[in-house]
């Protein structure tokens, strides 16, 4: 692939999920007494394995932002993220802070945004909830989407009542269902809940 070809991808997948939260924005209910919990970009991910590309201020140079939408007091942070060993893989991150209304409807609007966004992403398997830390650790809510008609990606999600966030993993490489774990991404993503949400 050439440079421009893994650009392309990279910029709709984080657009896409960037529609995540426009879809579910209406939800978002901050509370009065402020947010408890903030969500960052740090500048890696997975233990390093991934690097950040652009965070939420340089997506929106690109076009890519949702925050002139959402309620008062509610926060927007965009992130994508390449792998370091392979940079034709994408981490793109979508979610919003400042206290949630209703998470589960929040959660069903980031999917449902999601699936109407940019690269053509099709549900290829049922909607499935892992809890990769045990009943103390974050609920990862996961589904397998093929986009660009041709390459496999996991989506995980959580929605708590201070913060909601959308992951994507695109490979352009994974052309088939068998590549995809998603109870191993819903394992990653927990960890991502971990480095990305800090008291506010």
């Amino acid at each position: 692939m050439t440079g421009r070809r893994l650009l392309l991808p990279a910029a709709a997948v984080a657009l896409g999920v960037a529609a995540a939260v426009v879809a579910a924005v209406l939800l978002l209910v901050p509370g009065d007494e402020g947010p408890g919990v903030a969500l960052v970009t740090p500048p890696t991910l997975v233990g390093g394995a991934y690097r950040l590309d652009a965070g939420t201020k340089e997506l929106e140079k690109e076009g890519i932002g949702v925050q002139g939408g959402m309620p008062k007091g509610a926060v927007s942070v965009l992130g994508r993220y390449q792998r370091v060993s392979d940079h034709a893989v994408t981490l793109s991150l979508s979610g919003a802070y400042g206290g949630i209304g209703e998470p589960d409807a929040v959660l069903d609007g980031m999917f449902k945004g999601f699936e109407s966004g940019p690269g053509k992403p099709s549900v290829a398997g049922e909607r499935r909830t892992f809890v990769p830390e045990g009943p103390d650790g974050p609920a990862i809510t996961c589904e397998l989407v093929k986009m660009y008609d041709r390459a496999y990606a996991p989506a995980c999600a959580w929605a708590e009542t201070s913060d909601v966030m959308l992951v994507i993993d695109f490979d352009p490489g994974r052309v088939s269902t068998d590549s995809v774990d998603l109870a191993a991404f819903a394992k990653t993503t927990a960890g991502i809940y971990r480095d990305v949400r800090k008291p506010a």
